[in-house]
């Protein structure tokens, strides 16, 4: 039997992207995803189908259903390590993860819906394959981190964006100083903290550079290859400057007093 070309994954391809849109979580979260990377890391798929492929779910993060939102952005996953990706969509992307409301991981009816992890995925996935500085990227993590909706991470998105943020990390045009600045905006966002109780957006950013600071000293595996954070002391040290902020009696226990 000949190779299928092309044209003849065309339908397959329209189907399983309807089949990842469905508001049935039992289809939605099926086979639907894993045979749609099959196919699109397929030689026989030419790069104009997965720019048209990276398009339609362009296009689908504006979708009124957040399923659609957030399982139409793991599909640019494959398209943007097959160096697949049209310049304007990770601004579409940024614009998509940065405001995100919905931050439900599992729901009983719908399903999993966990729009912060597979936008973590997408991002680590820009943020390693960066032809020039992998800082948009970083800066984008910030952004999710600080979102100022009320939910608190239970469904390991932490996790997630913070092996994100590391793979982006561990990008060779990564340099010393993006390694660091894209920090500043949480250092500024815990110096305004009150003293009250914590919101939501410090607990996921705490937790989130916790998982960064595990990793600086790591290796990791991504994408088959083996990979480190750079400039691991100088990132591990100000991250720990910036919790300190958030948590002083961890490094400074005579700040412990009066904590509650």
């Amino acid at each position: 039997m000949s190779q299928p070309n092309g044209n003849i994954y065309e339908a397959e391809i329209a189907g399983l992207l309807d089949d990842i849109s469905s508001p049935d979580p039992l289809i939605r979260d099926g086979e639907s995803l894993g045979r749609l990377y099959e196919i699109l890391d397929s030689p026989a798929v030419s790069p104009a189908q997965r720019r048209r492929v990276g398009s339609t779910a362009v296009q689908r993060l504006a979708d009124p259903r957040v399923e659609v939102r957030s399982f139409a952005a793991l599909v640019l996953i494959p398209l943007i390590l097959h160096d697949a990706a049209e310049p304007g969509w990770f601004d579409d992307f940024a614009t998509w993860y940065a405001t995100e409301e919905e931050t439900t991981g599992y729901d009983d009816v719908r399903g999993w819906l966990h729009a912060v992890a597979h936008g973590a995925d997408v991002l680590g996935a820009f943020g390693w394959m960066a032809r020039e500085s992998p800082r948009p990227a970083l800066d984008l993590a910030a952004l999710r981190m600080l979102h100022q909706g009320p939910g608190i991470w239970r469904d390991q998105e932490d996790d997630r964006l913070g092996y994100a943020l590391a793979i982006t990390l561990a990008n060779p045009r990564l340099t010393p100083d993006d390694a660091l600045s894209w920090l500043d905006p949480l250092e500024e966002a815990f110096l305004r903290a009150d003293s009250g109780p914590v919101p939501a957006f410090v607990s996921n950013s705490i937790r989130t550079l916790r998982v960064v600071q595990l990793l600086t000293d790591e290796k990791m595996s991504y994408q088959g290859r083996r990979v480190r954070v750079r400039h691991s002391t100088a990132v591990g040290q100000r991250i720990r400057d910036v919790l300190h902020l958030a948590s002083p009696w961890m490094w400074n226990p005579a700040g412990a007093s009066g904590q509650q």
